[in-house]
Formats: C-alpha cells, sequence, structure tokens
C-alpha cells in the first residue's frame, strides 16, 4: 500500500460532483410517495401469517405541491366515510415524509453552499 495522500481534487471538480450529486437528489425528491398498508391477523389463530401487506392509503406530492391521494371510502350509511383512525395515521405518515423531505432539500442546499468558490 502507498503512503501517499490523494491528489486534492480541484474547486471545479468538486462544484461539478456536488451538482451532480444536487441534481440526482433532486430528481429523487421531484416526486414523494407515501404508501400506508395493513395487514390482517387472525385472532382465533395467533400463529398464523398476517395476510397482506394491502395499500390502504397513496399520496403522492410533487415538488410544485400538487397532491394525489388515494382513500378508501364506506359508503355503507349512504353516506361517503373514511376510517377515520387510519386515515390518520396516514396523514402523519405524510407530514413525516414532508418533513424529512425539506430537511433533506435544507442539507442539500447547505452542501452546495459550502463547496462554493471563495
Amino acid at each position: 500500500m502507498s503512503d501517499q495522500a490523494a491528489p486534492s481534487k480541484s474547486p471545479e471538480q468538486v462544484i461539478r460532483e456536488s451538482l451532480q450529486a444536487l441534481a440526482a437528489a433532486l430528481s429523487d425528491v421531484a416526486g414523494m410517495q407515501v404508501v400506508t398498508q395493513f395487514q390482517v391477523l387472525d385472532e382465533n389463530n395467533p400463529g398464523a401469517k398476517p395476510q397482506g401487506p394491502y395499500d390502504f392509503a397513496k399520496t403522492e406530492i410533487l415538488l410544485d405541491g400538487d397532491r394525489n391521494v388515494q382513500v378508501p371510502v364506506f359508503f355503507d350509511t349512504g353516506d361517503l366515510r373514511v376510517p377515520q383512525a387510519v386515515y390518520d395515521l396516514h396523514e402523519k405518515n405524510v407530514q413525516e415524509a414532508m418533513a424529512y423531505r425539506k430537511e433533506m432539500l435544507q442539507t442539500l442546499v447547505d452542501f452546495v453552499k459550502s463547496r462554493r468558490l471563495g
């Protein structure tokens, strides 16, 4: 093994690599999808393998803020109703995912700012 240190990168190379990393990350965050799933458990047979998972609700959030939300509804009482407890859980997951995406974007912005030429 060599004791020589790797040559340092030029400022242009650091900026180019930073922009490539930013472009890759932005393509990942341009659209975000949150899916809440459930499994069916057989309470009469605790050792049985759960059935599923099945999608309960799905929310897609685009970078421009548009949202597409799909949730199941029941029409058993003559009115449309959403199972509220599970929908609340899904909405909590969506809020957490949005906060995480915001944090990751801020991290990327901070990273690019730290790599700017002076």
